[in-house]
């Protein structure tokens, strides 16, 4: 048998798929832990991507579609944390305080949103709600994808402790956020301390 250069090449980036693809773990439904801190009730399964997506510590993501259609963020950051990975080490992450206000840390999610490369993302409706029974603020997201598609979501954040706890699903406003709403609203009601 000869091995060529592209056949090697082949066999690497199979392998490297292969690998990729592992890090995907089915979150089934039922109780889903955020690590130490609380848990969410899934109504249905959903892919857990946090390997894949490489997030920082305490950051789950839940998809059922796919990360650009529908993404529930789920939680336990503590201080000096962050919500997002940065591309580099130079590029400055938006990182929590447990001196933080509510509203200080609404802008702390719609900052790491503007991180994550969504353009001009807004808060809105502010409201208070709990989070796993911690006092929080609930509120609405909209922002835009690069190629333009208008995204829309729902985000809770609460301190527990010096920990920031956060529940956050974000999908495109057309169709996709509509027709995950009432699942939502069981999953963020759901919460319960750990």
């Amino acid at each position: 048998m000869t091995l060529t250069r592209r056949g090697l090449l082949a066999g690497i980036g199979g392998a490297a798929l292969l690998v990729g693809c592992a890090t995907i773990k089915l979150a089934p439904a039922g109780a889903y832990r955020v690590g130490n801190a609380f848990s969410i009730t899934l109504t249905r399964p959903w892919s857990d991507l946090t390997a894949a997506a490489m997030q920082p510590p305490g950051v789950r993501v839940l998809t059922v579609d796919g990360r650009g259609l529908n993404q529930i963020f789920a939680a336990a950051i503590a201080p000096g944390g962050s919500l997002v990975r940065p591309a580099d080490k130079d590029t400055p992450k938006p990182t929590y305080r447990t001196d933080m206000s509510e509203t200080e840390m609404v802008e702390f999610v719609i900052d790491s949103l503007a991180a994550m490369e969504y353009l001009e993302p807004a808060s809105a409706g502010l409201r208070p709600q709990t989070l796993a029974g911690a006092s929080g603020v609930r509120f609405d997201i909209a922002t835009r994808t690069e190629p333009g598609l208008n995204m829309a979501g729902t985000a809770l954040v609460a301190r527990a402790g010096d920990n920031m706890h956060l529940l956050m699903f974000l999908a495109p406003s057309e169709h996709y956020f509509g027709a995950f709403g009432q699942e939502v609203e069981a999953i963020f009601a759901s919460a319960t301390a750990a």
